[in-house]
């Protein structure tokens, strides 16, 4: 069975939405020098009104780095300055990194729902459904049951290759 097939079959039997839900991001794989900007973007055709940045590094959960209701953007309290993003329209954000440092080697992670929680009652566990899937779907459930869809993009810096 082709990868793509049985993707969208286990994403029915699953019952993780609609087949045609996507969340696109790029690029999915990035390696860049010390101080060169970088530039991720994402967009959903789910009319989602709230998309979120995530970092994770190695052996770390995912971190929020800010999120987006509409076009109103929230960063979270330890986000760098050095991240800056933009919401043109509601389907598409953008995660800029002005100088990428050592410290942004990381997987950055976009993730859209219908609605964001404003007081979530326990952290998020964002665990993949599919671990060897090219382009892996991740579907996060937060308490109040927004479902959340995001694909992920590695940066590597090209001092720190471990990853590779």
């Amino acid at each position: 069975m082709r990868p793509r097939l049985l993707l969208c079959v286990a994403l029915y039997l699953l019952g993780a939405g609609h087949v045609g839900a996507m969340v696109v991001q790029n690029p999915r794989y990035l390696v860049t020098g010390l101080g060169k900007p970088v530039t991720l973007s994402c967009s959903q055709n789910m009319k989602h009104y709230a998309m979120y940045w995530y970092q994770q590094k190695p052996s770390q959960a995912p971190k929020l780095l800010l999120y987006y209701y509409d076009k109103q953007i929230t960063k979270e309290k330890n986000t760098s300055e050095n991240f800056q993003s933009s919401r043109p329209n509601t389907s598409f954000c953008s995660l800029d990194i002005r100088s990428a440092g050592l410290g942004d080697s990381a997987v950055y992670l976009c993730a859209s729902s219908r609605d964001t929680e404003l007081k979530p009652s326990l952290p998020s566990v964002h665990k993949p459904l599919f671990p060897r899937a090219k382009s892996p779907l991740y579907t996060c459930l937060p308490s109040g049951n927004h479902e959340r869809k995001w694909f992920k993009a590695v940066i590597i810096s090209s001092v720190d290759r471990s990853w590779i």
